[in-house]
């Protein structure tokens, strides 16, 4: 390099009066022409900076179909309620606009899922666009579960004893029976499916048991396309209940009234328990596997009394890697919270007077005032419900 230099040097050295003084004017022509593509570039580029800078986002809100009022359920992306006549269902994320299903008897209960829908009364069930089926004698139906090709009903037969009739409801135009599964010990306190790939269905079914010294909850996992084999048994969990199960591409989660249990995805089935993250005091309202699928986010907000309001959120990122860990980001809210949810990689909250999103590291990145006033919200993947006292709204947020 040294050489380089001197080699520079020598030459200058050489040149004339007026050579050098060509040499300048060159290098001046060429300092004025860079200054005058940065000036042109800048003047182009600059409305297009500034148009994006003052983008305007807004709130649109829609009048649904919906009767407010009644007593909701979600499934699959589906949101479904019953009235007096009908079963209605509406996906938010494509219409505004209910689907109605004609109430034709009675039932005790019913479930529905984007491809599903079934309904049970005392020892005797059908799935839409299936034969109706009775259950042998002295069996009662308890309760059913749509999935997306399976459904399951929780029965109880003629010596007390429970089971899970888990058939296929995709067949036509008789309902297959894909397995009986027993229920040993304890209570099914939930159950329902899980989507492990495209087509393929787990069933999981939680227990509890109460003994002279504890409750004692259990998790099982079934494979659906394996007639029903187990896959999955839990240690067992004492003095709290398991209410929900989430799986992502890498973990199997279990969220209880205490802790969410995360357990790793092998190729044969579930590793034993990797990381467990207490929540006591809280109740988590939504999860989103990060898009890399290097960690696992847990929005959650207090428990509270009926009736009783809250500010502050939380959000979990939990490790999916070989490494266990877990951090908490903690927030106050200006005006009590209605609801929180996770969507478009941020974290969603509605209060009593504004729609606001923050990053998952908790910058504040929008704040819109609402010009109703929201008693419950359902959100969708793109959009979400709002529910007030008299209209039910698909908001939108562009």
């Amino acid at each position: 390099m040294r050489d380089f230099w001197e080699n520079i040097k020598a030459r200058l050295s050489k040149l004339g009066d007026e050579e050098v003084r060509i040499l300048g004017r060159g290098i001046k022509r060429s300092y004025l022409l860079l200054a005058a593509v940065l000036i042109v570039a800048v003047a182009i580029l600059a409305p297009i900076v500034i148009s994006l800078s003052n983008r305007e986002v807004s709130i649109e809100l829609e009048r649904t179909d919906i009767e407010p009022g009644h007593t909701y359920r979600v499934n699959d992306g589906v949101v479904f309620y019953e009235t007096e006549h009908y079963y209605v269902s509406i996906d938010p994320n494509e219409s505004t606009r209910v689907e109605q299903v004609e109430l034709y008897v009675d039932a005790d209960g019913y479930d529905m899922s984007s491809s599903v829908r079934l309904l049970y009364l005392g020892s005797s069930a059908q799935i839409m666009g299936q034969d109706a089926f009775v259950m042998g004698g002295g069996e009662t139906i308890l309760s059913g579960r749509a999935g997306r090709r399976y459904a399951a009903f929780l029965y109880r037969n003629q010596y007390g004893d429970s089971r899970i009739l888990l058939v296929d409801a995709q067949s036509r135009p008789t309902t297959e029976v894909v397995a009986t599964i027993p229920i040993a010990g304890g209570e099914v306190t939930a159950f329902g499916f899980l989507e492990a790939s495209n087509n393929s269905e787990l069933l999981w079914v939680s227990t509890v048991d109460v003994n002279q010294f504890s409750e004692e909850a259990i998790v099982r996992v079934y494979n659906c396309d394996r007639s029903g084999g187990l896959m999955f048994y839990s240690a067992s969990f004492y003095n709290q209940t398991i209410e929900d199960v989430r799986l992502t591409s890498r973990c199997l989660f279990l969220i209880g009234t205490q802790d969410i249990v995360r357990y790793d995805r092998t190729d044969d089935g579930f590793s034993s328990e990797r990381a467990r993250i207490s929540i006591y005091g809280s109740r988590v309202i939504d999860c989103k596997e990060a898009q890399d699928g290097s960690s696992a986010y847990f929005v959650t907000l207090p428990e509270t009394e009926a009736g009783e309001q809250t500010r502050l959120f939380r959000l979990l990122t939990v490790s999916q890697s070989d490494e266990s860990w877990a951090t908490v980001l903690q927030q106050f809210m200006p005006a009590p919270i209605v609801s929180a949810f996770l969507q478009n990689n941020r974290i969603c909250i509605v209060t009593d007077e504004a729609y606001e999103e923050y990053s998952y590291a908790g910058k504040s990145q929008l704040i819109l005032d609402l010009n109703v006033t929201p008693k419950a919200v359902i959100p969708a993947e793109t959009t979400f419900l709002l529910f007030t006292d008299t209209v039910v709204y698909r908001a939108t947020v562009s």
